[in-house]
């Protein structure tokens, strides 16, 4: 089901990039080609942490990336009722509801049959408590290793070189099930790559300040959960500089939609169908940036690969202290002229909820409108469209009411 879902998107997607060329619809071909290659019976099929894993890792050997999060999760964009249907096949044999919609569905995906060839399946430590368990439980059911990067919540030499060290045994089991030796000028190049991208990227994140803002937030927000897939390949550079042509293009012909609200959104963006999108858009509201979408990481160093891919992972604003994530969420907001926070809040994500009171104190403290938006990502069953319509029409209105 999966691969055919997949295989047709991939075809519809190149068909609309033909007739209207924009890079939001080609990240989107990347991430469903890369699925689709994952069925693929001549390919060694790597299941990991788009967001989490430093990817250029896995760039640097000829395997396929495939994140069971974001491949199941697709489908409620497309069909609610259908990803519930499967949510329920996962409840029946005792994966509470209480555990995330995400990984409810990745199962029942699962035993259903849907999910592609693992040949090792690789999570990390940090974002996410449920993706590290849901990997062992998916290994165990294919007869397969899973391994967990562990990312502890300091930086320091001896913590980069503990985590320096968990990826090189990690490449060591990339070997071993592909049959090829890492080559590390290869990955000193994928990582020369990636920090082209990071530059391309902060041209779109300088444009990003422009007022109104010339892109959509939303897929902004996404690429910042799932273009991670393409760190260490040529085509990431290629579309991040691609938006930035539109965007400029768009500021030059003065074909900006009109705001009048900027707001930072912070944690993740439902992939169900909501009302947030046209809310938003009928209040002239914008999503300028996503905590995720900025470059926290910096340049790495290409002649250190390991320990650079160790320090990515030890900068993200998940992982220490709620001093870390509030501080880039201040920066942000100063950087980019902010109106108002929202944090969208699902119950089974610790790793992004758990601050939620003490970002409303800070925001609190510099008279920032800040909502916690309650809502699921995939679960129909757990979204109240009439709710989401309420609290989002009074965020707006104390944003109106401190113009």
């Amino acid at each position: 089901m999966l691969n055919k879902f997949y295989t047709e998107m991939k075809s519809s997607l190149e068909a609309a990039y033909q007739q209207k060329p924009r890079a939001a619809i080609r990240v989107t071909i990347q991430l469903a080609s890369t699925f689709v290659e994952a069925y693929r019976a001549d390919k060694n099929v790597v299941w990991t942490s788009f967001y989490s894993f430093p990817m250029e890792l896995l760039a640097a050997f000829d395997v396929t990336p495939f994140d069971f999060e974001i491949a199941a999760n697709l489908l409620p964009t497309f069909s609610a009722d259908a990803a519930v249907e499967i949510m329920n096949r996962a409840e029946e044999v005792g994966y509470s509801t209480d555990i995330c919609s995400y990984h409810r569905l990745a199962a029942g995906c699962d035993m259903l049959g849907y999910m592609p060839r693992a040949d090792l399946l690789l999570s990390s430590s940090y974002f996410c408590d449920g993706k590290a368990k849901t990997n062992k439980t998916l290994a165990d059911r294919c007869g397969k290793e899973a391994i967990t990067l562990d990312i502890p919540n300091k930086i320091s030499r001896e913590s980069v070189d503990y985590v320096a060290g968990q990826l090189r045994r990690i490449a060591g089991r990339i070997e071993s099930i592909s049959g090829q030796k890492l080559d590390l000028e290869r990955l000193r190049e994928c990582i020369r790559v990636s920090n082209r991208a990071r530059r391309a990227y902060e041209q779109l994140a300088d444009l990003q300040k422009v007022s109104p803002f010339p892109y959509i937030g939303v897929p902004v927000i996404n690429m910042s959960i799932f273009g991670n897939m393409l760190a260490g390949k040529e085509i990431q550079e290629q579309i991040y500089l691609e938006i930035v042509e539109e965007s400029r293009k768009k500021i030059m012909e003065g074909r900006l939609t009109p705001e009048k609200y900027r707001v930072l959104w912070l944690a993740w963006f439902p992939v169900q169908p909501t009302v947030i999108r046209q809310i938003f858009r009928k209040n002239g509201v914008t999503i300028v940036m996503g905590e995720l979408a900025r470059n926290y990481g910096g340049r790495m160093d290409e002649s250190l690969p390991f320990e650079s891919l160790a320090l990515w992972c030890l900068k993200n604003p998940y992982v220490g202290t709620i001093e870390q994530r509030l501080k880039g969420i201040n920066e942000i907001i100063d950087e980019y002229n902010l109106d108002g926070v929202v944090h969208f809040s699902t119950d089974a994500c610790r790793h992004s909820c758990a601050a939620q009171k003490l970002i409303g104190d800070v925001m609190k403290e510099r008279n920032i409108p800040y909502l916690v938006l309650d809502g699921d990502m995939s679960d129909k069953r757990k979204y109240s469209p009439e709710r989401t319509e309420m609290l989002l029409e009074n965020f707006i209105g104390i944003m109106a009411g401190r113009k």
